[in-house]
């Protein structure tokens, strides 16, 4: 995100004014100038392998550059003065680029390299809009069918007059702004790294915040939703069933004789049972409106919506029935061989008048006749 906010700003950017005509000679300088640029964002961004990298990549393309350029021009120019003093341009480029190095090693790596960058755009500027495009004029013309004599003439009349004009104003415009922009590429990095930085810790929050969340609702010994959770999540499939006139029904279950199951073994032992039945009931919670709950010590619960009464008897029974094929020893209950719960249901469709107290009231008395019938089994009123 912030080397795409800075790559559209440029130290060097390109346009139709640098264009010679020849279009081999134009894309090279293109790319040259892409790596100028990427080379400007390296040094913003501080980073030193990118920086070497794309040095160096831009001291090759120039080089690979001066021999295209001299092949073309050595077509038209021949051994004139011209082309040789093209060629002394091109072969002093380099050297001083590493002069400018070595005069200033006693500099940070970061100022060097703006001052090698701030460099390289008066000359590639200067070198384009003058040299390139004098020569490119010259082959031009002779294309044209003039004399390689009248071309220069014609060349160099057309170099001073409003060519000249256009190449002092874009100089100076290019020496004033790369500076600049060097320095709004800067204070753009920077901002977009401290932006980049809080998006980062916004997004961290949002985890914590999401994991906090699901710690408020999440019972932590058996990973069901815990009893806050319940009543939520009761309060809003009430207001929904009734406002589409659908069944909700509510299971309360306790687990039979489950104190003698931490008297004897140990609360170990019983966390390890309430944690067997809670996967039990979870897998047993399929459908999208089935929710289970731990609603405190032994007492499970679980919120079914559009279940009918019929729905309800025979889900509480699946439930029952699942708990006992556990086969979780329970050498303490009054006859129960395994680990056994009871159940108290109720199924309606909710009116104004209904609320999580008055389903649980109801739920919990056949829960307790339950108990009362000889617990291992679901009492579901009609």
């Amino acid at each position: 995100m912030i080397e795409h906010i800075n790559h559209q700003l440029e130290v060097f950017p390109w346009n139709k004014n640098f264009e010679t005509g020849i279009e081999i000679i134009d894309v090279q300088h293109q790319k040259l100038i892409s790596l100028l640029n990427e080379l400007a964002g390296a040094l913003v961004r501080g980073n030193q392998l990118e920086i070497n990298y794309f040095f160096d990549a831009l001291a090759k393309y120039a080089e690979f550059h001066f021999e295209t350029e001299e092949a073309i021009w050595i077509e038209y120019f021949g051994d004139d003065s011209w082309l040789s003093s093209h060629q002394l341009t091109h072969s002093s480029f380099l050297p001083k680029v590493v002069e400018i190095k070595e005069q200033e090693t006693n500099k940070p790596q970061n100022e060097i390299i703006e001052s090698i960058i701030l460099f390289l755009i008066r000359w590639l500027a200067f070198h384009i809009l003058d040299n390139d495009k004098r020569m490119a004029f010259v082959v031009q013309n002779v294309n044209k069918g003039l004399s390689f004599e009248e071309a220069k003439i014609v060349s160099d009349k057309k170099m001073s007059g409003s060519i000249r004009v256009l190449i002092e104003t874009v100089m100076s415009m290019y020496d004033s702004l790369s500076s600049r922009t060097l320095v709004l590429m800067r204070e753009n990095y920077e901002r977009q790294k401290i932006e980049a930085e809080l998006h980062k810790a916004n997004k961290q929050l949002r985890k914590v915040n999401l994991k906090l969340e699901a710690l408020a609702m999440t019972d932590q010994l058996t990973g069901l939703f815990n009893r806050r959770h319940f009543r939520n999540v009761f309060a809003r499939e009430i207001k929904r069933a009734h406002r589409h006139n659908f069944y909700l029904a509510l299971i309360i279950l306790d687990i039979d004789f489950f104190k003698g199951i931490n008297d004897n073994y140990g609360h170990s032992k019983g966390d390890q049972v309430l944690i067997q039945v809670s996967r039990k009931l979870k897998n047993l919670c399929q459908r999208p409106d089935d929710y289970a709950f731990r609603l405190g010590g032994e007492e499970f619960g679980v919120i079914a919506a559009n279940l009918d009464h019929q729905g309800t008897v025979e889900f509480a029974e699946i439930i029952r029935k699942g708990i006992e094929e556990l086969k979780i020893l329970n050498g303490y209950s009054d006859g129960a061989k395994h680990l056994t719960v009871s159940i108290g249901t109720v199924t309606k469709t909710p009116d104004e008048m209904d609320t999580i107290d008055s389903y649980m009231a109801i739920a919990d008395a056949r829960l307790y006749k339950a108990k009362e019938l000889g617990r291992n089994q679901a009492v579901t009123g009609e």
